[in-house]
């Protein structure tokens, strides 16, 4: 994975994934906090709600209570059984002085609509405020709410809107429903029917809405989730669990929580009245908010922090890209250009492009390749002059050594009295000498062949009918150049060394063979060859710093088989590098065969 990469992989990981994690936490708790605070501040307006409807049914059961057990009222239920319409009554009460009994006692409660008076016969009197029908016994006896109110034994039973169809309320209007007991017997005298409009209920609820436009709705709800009161009025006789179907459980205690509300999210408190001693069974306020509302400014700022952060994320991806991108480009670049200058191409250069630091460092980048560069090229110059200082000293060595043999040679042919052959020796030594003190180092494979002949028939004076050679080259290739003296010193090791014990006749092969970009020379005689202990000794050294008194150290012997030998293949090594030099190939008492490899190059005087 390049830089690139981890950069980019550390700013979404360090960066952009921690901030977005900490805004959804921070945002998830402030909306829980959220929901808590205003819940619990909603609770609190629901048992102020819950207080003030607590104390408006308890004035009205006060009120009936009072009433109830008055005589006026008992007498009713005691005599209206004998009372006939347009006949006189038989006692001090009649179809008027009922009326006037109850407009005069229960019906001075302003919240009370009507009246209705059942005995236990099913014989009923009602009076109200308005005409109307009063609630037929028979509709009354077979409602379900008709055991409940027996139940109850005296006690009221309060009936909301709407929560028994067939009793035909209207919206804000409550039945209360009681058994009338005598006041001395406590015996059964019937039933009383009382109907309620409180339109204080709209009072309380308004008062806890500060404007009308609130978001704010106040349900009131039985045990089955029946809606009998709507401070908005739009969802009476409506159910709640439906609107908040599988959110809302009437059987869970006093909560707060979220939810779809007529496909707006708001915020849904429950509180249980707990006003059955009173009368209500089971009656519940839902609170339903606007989660809009719940939020109010807090929410738009969480939002307003919610953009500024995306912006600021967003501009801290655009300075990634940019700036932090150019740098680890800059790295990059610079990596790779170390690379190519490691592979040795000091040409590298970096662009420099702009005034700041990373235009400092590509300069300085420059700065340093040029450095090594020139630091390079003066080692490479010493390096030249200390190869050809060594090239010097080598070919010291092989001058005296190859003079001093020649000499010694000629004489004793001198002794011998052998003068024409003394003569001709002295004419080879000088063509000898004469390639040998020339101040080139290189001369072509033509020059070197023809050096080595001369060489070898001074020799053939000097060991007559004891060896013969035969030279072979590719003419096409007698133009490239060579180091002068390379094959002379081999071909005397085979003289010296590898036909002196012999007792058959001896022979040199020369050949110099075409290979591509490569030129092959090969020395091969047929002498005693190299023992394994003594090969060993010639084995090609690869370091040019090997020192030559390892060499010269050696006995006499070894150092005249050796010497010649070593000088040719330190010499090639230093002049064309260590892929070229001098392999020997032998065994003992079947020759030896030694092959040169020399690049293809022409000197420039050739």
């Amino acid at each position: 994975m390049n830089l690139n990469k981890k950069v980019f992989i550390g700013f979404l990981f360090f960066i952009i994934i921690p901030l977005f994690v900490l805004g959804t936490a921070v945002y998830t708790v402030s909306q829980q906090l959220i929901e808590k605070k205003y819940g619990d501040l909603t609770e609190v307006t629901l048992q102020a709600i819950s207080r003030n409807i607590y104390y408006m049914f308890k004035e009205a059961n006060y009120f009936s209570d009072f009433w109830m057990v008055k005589d006026s009222i008992q007498g009713i239920y005691r005599t209206i059984d004998e009372v006939r319409p347009n006949e006189e009554a038989p006692s001090s009460y009649d179809l008027n002085t009922f009326d006037t009994l109850l407009r005069g006692s229960i019906l001075t409660y302003s919240p009370i609509q009507s009246v209705v008076i059942y005995n236990n016969a099913g014989k009923s009197f009602s009076a109200g405020r308005t005409s109307g029908n009063a609630l037929p016994w028979k509709t009354l006896s077979s409602s379900m709410a008709f055991e409940q109110i027996k139940e109850l034994n005296g006690s009221p039973m309060w009936i909301g809107p709407s929560e028994y169809k067939e009793l035909g309320t209207s919206r804000g209007e409550f039945y209360q429903a009681r058994m009338v007991k005598d006041f001395w017997t406590m015996d059964n005298l019937g039933y009383m029917l009382l109907k309620f409009k409180f339109n204080e209920l709209d009072q309380i609820f308004k008062s806890f809405n500060t404007n009308e436009d609130s978001s704010k709705r106040y349900l009131l709800v039985n045990k089955s989730g029946l809606i009998f009161y709507d401070n908005k009025q739009h969802l009476e006789g409506a159910n709640v669990l439906q609107l908040l179907q599988g959110k809302l459980d009437l059987q869970q205690s006093n909560r707060s929580f979220q939810a779809n509300f007529q496909n707006e999210r708001s915020l849904v408190s429950l509180y249980h009245l707990n006003l059955n001693q009173m009368g209500v069974q089971d009656w519940s306020v839902v609170s339903i908010t606007s989660w809009k509302y719940v939020a109010g400014e807090i929410e738009t700022i969480m939002k307003l922090v919610a953009g500024i952060t995306f912006v600021c994320l967003f501009f801290a991806l655009v300075y990634n890209l940019v700036f932090v991108r150019r740098i680890v480009q800059l790295i990059l670049r610079m990596l790779y250009s170390m690379k190519k200058v490691e592979r040795g191409d000091l040409t590298t250069r970096m662009e420099e492009s702009g005034k700041d630091e990373t235009t400092a460092l590509a300069r300085g980048f420059n700065s340093l390749v040029e450095r090594v560069e020139d630091l390079l090229e003066e080692v490479k110059r010493q390096q030249d002059r200390k190869n050809k200082a060594e090239l010097m000293l080598l070919q010291a060595q092989i001058k005296p050594h190859f003079l001093f043999n020649t000499l010694e040679s000629i004489n004793v042919l001198a002794i011998q009295n052998q003068g024409k052959k003394v003569s001709q020796m002295v004419y080879r030594l000088g063509n000898l000498l004469r390639i040998g003190m020339e101040n080139r180092e290189e001369i072509s494979l033509k020059q070197e062949l023809d050096h080595l002949k001369s060489y070898l028939e001074i020799q053939e004076f000097r060991f007559e009918d004891q060896f013969h050679y035969e030279i072979e080259s590719d003419p096409e290739i007698l133009d490239y150049s060579i180091l002068k003296l390379t094959l002379q010193p081999l071909v005397e090791n085979a003289l010296q060394h590898g036909f002196e014990p012999i007792d058959y006749m001896g022979v040199i092969s020369i050949k110099v063979l075409d290979e591509g970009e490569r030129i092959g020379l090969y020395v091969s005689d047929n002498g005693i060859g190299i023992s394994h202990e003594k090969l060993a000794k010639f084995h090609y050294k690869t370091e040019l710093e090997t020192p030559f008194h390892e060499i010269l150290d050696a006995n006499v012997n070894e150092e005249r088989r050796g010497l010649g030998v070593s000088n040719v293949a330190d010499r090639i090594r230093i002049q064309y590098g260590q892929h070229y030099g001098i392999f020997i190939c032998s065994m003992e008492g079947h020759g030896t065969t030694m092959k040169i490899v020399i690049p293809k190059t022409k000197g420039a005087s050739l």
